[in-house]
């Protein structure tokens, strides 16, 4: 998980220096970097994630650790780290108490190297966050829901349907779906319920959502699952904040124990604040170019916006058939992330279920692969899926625990991920591999030789023009006609002679009396390329325009 850290202090050498820290760190990431104590409370106030705030004590005019006090009493789960004026061991000790007295839990010096930096910080970040846990636990009775964003790389590619079935999958744990999707949300439409509440009422209790108002807004439907749904009308979707959607997010974590939001395929603030503070972001996208294309463009913008880094996100490959041009393979190539797991396509058993409203109560295969899926892919601990499945994971929840490791952390690893197979399991790809390689090596091999054989038509080409110009050569010093206007034979036959010393020793033999014309303006020399097909051969003929000499 990466921690946001926020820079107060008005020194430049500073802030250089930690921000090259941060940025070859992959735990740590500078949020944000301020000079005075009104920017740190700002800072806060607009990114209440920070998790470490690391003040200068020169900041605002020398007052640092007044400004540490600050963030102390207001934000007493942010870890607080002091940049001191220290260098022998003695004055560091003296800058660790003054420090710990305004409630700092670590000090660097301001020389202080990556790997000290790094390990103070770590040691910080690891109380702030097991804090924030403790505190949560504690206002939700010892439990703390997981929050799962699902979202579209474009319209079309089966996101609600996706969320809908991963609530379903987790139905056991007290699941709440939400739409997101405020403007063209139809989960009730897959459910089939009438409803008169939505999500948008609770914008007017902003920073106030409690179960009780959850319980009030949702509704039950088949499966076990309750449903917070999209407004009806579609212009409502304006009343909704990114405050009031944080508010929902917390009282989903609080009061249940999986929420899964549809969030669409469209961003906006309320939708960007969802996919910033869940705790996992799933992308779904279909194996077709369009939709690939869509989703490479969509983490851009994620990145650009500081919404969600790509390294956070699970990239989800719906409506797979073993018929696709397309892999996985290539998926990851072109969105340049893994695949956490692939849905195959429903076929007319699921489309019917959709268009009859049945989708929670009637089983498909699609239900199935979800519901593997979804065992690994909602659980927090990646690591818990080996120990409750007795005969060790199944492929999709391999994926998905290789998919949880490297959002972690080492991307490179990522690529060089294990599957897992039961036992009497074939690779689905293993047999289009072996159907496909025999077809390719035929083609490669058909392109060679009309390569190799157009190489030896343009040489005979080529030999036949030279020939023909050496012909036409010879006709205009010698002359084709006598004194009387009659055709000299004799000339005819040493034009054939020279045409036949041009060509190669290999197309000499070939290349016949009637194949050289020779008339009083024009030599035409046509030879016989042989092609690597028996019985099989090629013709090139060249002319060349006769000019008198002498």
């Amino acid at each position: 998980m990466v921690t946001k850290v926020l820079l107060a202090t008005p020194s430049h050498e500073v802030r250089d220096h930690l921000g090259h820290v941060f940025a070859e760190s992959d735990g740590f990431e500078l949020a944000a970097a301020v000079s005075d104590g009104a920017g740190v409370l700002t800072a806060l106030d607009r990114q209440p994630d920070i998790g470490i705030v690391v003040v200068d004590e020169a900041a605002d005019d020398g007052h640092g650790h007044a400004v540490a006090r600050t963030v102390g009493l207001t934000s007493p789960l942010t870890g607080i780290v002091m940049v001191v004026d220290a260098h022998s061991p003695a004055e560091m000790s003296q800058a660790m108490a003054l420090a710990m007295e305004v409630g700092a839990r670590s000090v660097i010096a301001r020389n202080a190297g990556l790997e000290e930096v790094l390990t103070r910080l770590e040691a910080v970040a690891s109380w702030s966050a097991t804090a924030r846990a403790s505190i949560a636990a504690e206002r939700n009775g010892g439990r703390s829901g997981q929050v799962v964003a699902v979202a579209g790389a474009k319209g079309g590619v089966g996101t609600s349907v996706l969320a809908l079935l991963l609530a379903r999958a987790g139905r056991a744990r007290d699941t709440i779906l939400v739409d997101l999707d405020l403007g063209a949300g139809d989960l009730t439409a897959y459910t089939g319920v009438r409803t008169r509440r939505s999500v948008v009422d609770l914008a007017a209790v902003e920073g106030e959502v409690t179960g009780r108002m959850l319980r009030e807004t949702t509704y039950e439907v088949p499966g076990g699952v309750r449903l917070l749904p999209a407004p009806s009308e579609g212009e409502r979707g304006e009343e909704m904040t990114p405050g009031a959607v944080r508010s929902v997010v917390n009282a989903l974590r609080f009061e249940s124990g999986l929420a899964v939001i549809d969030v669409g395929a469209h961003l906006d603030e309320p939708r960007a604040t969802a996919l910033e503070f869940a705790d996992r972001v799933l992308l779904v996208t279909t194996p077709d170019l369009p939709a690939l294309r869509a989703a490479r463009r969509t983490l851009a913008q994620w990145d650009r916006l500081a919404v969600r880094r790509p390294a956070t996100v699970e990239l989800v490959l719906n409506r797979r058939t073993s018929r696709d041009e397309v892999t996985p393979a290539l998926v990851e190539r072109i969105v340049e992330r893994p695949v956490a797991f692939t849905v195959p396509d429903g076929g007319a058993a699921f489309s019917g279920a959709v268009n009859t409203a049945t989708l929670l109560e009637t089983p498909t295969a699609v239900h199935a692969a979800v519901a593997k899926a979804g065992v690994a892919a909602l659980r927090r601990d990646a690591g818990a899926a080996h120990e409750s499945t007795p005969d060790g994971p199944t492929e999709v929840e391999s994926l998905v625990a290789g998919s949880v490791r490297r959002a972690g952390g080492a991307e490179g690893a990522g690529r060089r991920r294990t599957r897992r197979r039961r036992p009497g399991r074939s690779d689905p790809e293993a047999g289009q591999s072996t159907v496909e390689l025999p077809v390719v090596i035929l083609m490669v091999l058909m392109l060679l030789v009309l390569c190799v054989q157009g190489i030896g038509w343009a040489s005979g080409l080529l030999a036949a023009r030279a020939a023909a110009q050496e012909g036409a050569r010879t006709v205009g010093v010698l002359g084709y006609y006598d004194a009387g206007g009659i055709r000299r034979d004799d000339v005819v036959e040493q034009v054939r002679d020279d045409v036949r010393e041009r060509l190669p020793d290999a197309l000499r033999a070939t290349v016949s009396d009637s194949d050289i014309e020779v008339l009083a303006d024009t030599v035409s020399v046509r030879v016989t390329v042989s092609t690597l097909v028996p019985g099989v051969d090629l013709s090139a003929s060249s002319s060349a325009a006769v000019y008198r000499e002498g």
